[in-house]
C-alpha cells in the first residue's frame, strides 16, 4: 500500500500534511503496542510442529514428554502425544467418536476431555465433549457429554456474529470450565460443566469484560493460581495480532498481552516448568509452531 501511494503522483499529492502526521502517529502507536506486549514475555524456544499437526487447535501439558494436541474440523479424530521437541511420540483415537469441530483438549487424573465445541456459524443446538480413560489399558467406552447454551437460538444466529461458540475447555477440580468465543459482544462468558452429566444446559456463571477479541484456547496455571487464555481480534478475522489474557482464579482480569508477530494461536498450556507454551496453526504466511515463553510482569497496565 505504501509503495503504491508513492508511485501514484496524484494520490501522493492528495495526502495532506495532517494526514501524513496521523498515519505516522498511528504507525508509531501500533509498533509501540507490539513492543509493550513483547516486553511482557521472553521467547525460550520455537519449534516446528510435524506436518500432521498443521491445524493444532488445542494443547495440554503434563511433563516434558507428555504434551498433547489435536487438529480441528476436517481432520481425523486423533489425540497426539508430543515430547519437548514437538515430535510425535504416540497417537490415540478414542472409540466411537467423530471430529466435527474439535477445538479443545484437557484432562484430569483419570480422563481426557476433548471439546467438539466449535460453532462459528452458530448452527449447532448442542455441542459435545468426549470423555475417555487416559489409560489405554482401560477398555471403557468413550462417554459423550451433550451441552447446550441457555438463550441459544441457532436459526437466529448470524455466522461469526453471535456468542454461542467456544474453543477453550479446562479441567479444574470437580468441573470443566468452558470459555465462550463471543463474536458479537467480546464479553467472555464462563460456564461450569459437570464432568458426569450426559446432558446439560449451561448458563454463564460469570461474564468478563475487557477482552480484546475472541478466546481460542485456555489452561489453568496451578503454580500461579490463574487462567491463561489466548485469542485474536473478533472484528478482523484473519488479521490483527493474537493476544494472551491472564485471569485470576475468580476470573478477574489481570493482564492482556499482545502476541505480535504470531499467526492464529489456538492452543495454550501452563507447563509444569513454569513456562507458557502455545501452538500456532499453519497458514500461507507461516508454518505450524510450538512456542515456549516465560512471562514477566503480571500487573494490569
Amino acid at each position: 500500500m505504501w509503495g503504491t501511494a508513492f508511485k501514484r503522483d496524484s494520490a501522493f499529492k492528495s495526502i495532506t500534511g495532517k494526514t501524513w502526521l496521523a498515519l505516522a502517529l498511528s504507525f508509531i502507536s501500533i509498533n509501540s503496542c507490539a513492543i509493550a506486549g513483547q516486553s511482557k514475555f521472553s521467547v525460550v524456544e520455537t519449534l516446528s510442529l510435524p506436518g500432521t499437526l498443521e491445524e493444532s487447535s488445542a494443547l495440554y501439558c503434563e511433563s516434558l514428554d507428555r504434551v498433547y494436541s489435536l487438529n480441528d474440523s476436517g481432520n481425523a479424530p486423533i489425540v497426539f502425544q508430543l515430547n519437548e521437541k514437538a515430535e510425535i511420540v504416540s497417537e490415540r483415537t478414542p472409540k466411537n467418536v467423530k471430529n466435527r469441530d474439535w477445538e479443545a483438549l484437557t484432562a484430569d487424573d483419570t480422563f481426557f476431555y476433548v471439546g467438539d465445541i466449535g460453532n462459528n456459524r452458530g448452527t449447532r443446538k448442542n455441542v459435545l465433549i468426549y470423555k475417555f480413560p487416559r489409560s489405554e489399558s482401560d477398555t471403557g467406552k468413550t462417554q459423550t457429554l451433550s451441552v447446550s447454551y441457555a438463550g441459544n437460538q441457532p436459526k437466529e444466529n448470524e455466522s461469526l456474529n453471535h456468542d454461542f461458540d467456544a474453543e477453550a475447555l479446562v479441567a479444574v477440580d470437580d468441573h470443566l470450565v468452558l470459555f465462550s468465543k463471543s463474536w458479537l459482544t467480546d464479553k467472555l462468558r464462563v460456564y461450569l460443566v459437570d464432568k458426569n452429566e450426559s446432558k446439560q444446559k449451561l448458563s454463564a456463571n460469570i461474564t468478563v469484560e475487557g477482552i480484546p477479541g475472541v478466546i481460542t484456547g485456555a489452561d489453568y496455571d496451578k503454580m500461579n493460581k490463574r487462567y491463561v487464555l489466548v485469542g485474536y481480534p473478533s472484528k478482523r478475522v484473519g488479521f490483527g495480532d493474537p493476544f494472551m489474557v491472564l485471569l485470576d482464579d475468580n476470573f478477574a482480569l489481570i493482564d492482556t498481552i499482545s502476541l505480535a508477530g504470531y499467526g492464529q494461536v489456538e492452543g495454550v498450556c501452563a507447563h509444569p516448568s513454569g513456562q507458557i507454551w502455545f501452538t500456532q496453526e499453519s497458514s500461507i504466511f507461516s508454518s505450524s509452531k510450538l512456542v515456549k515463553l516465560t512471562l514477566g510482569s503480571n500487573k494490569l497496565t
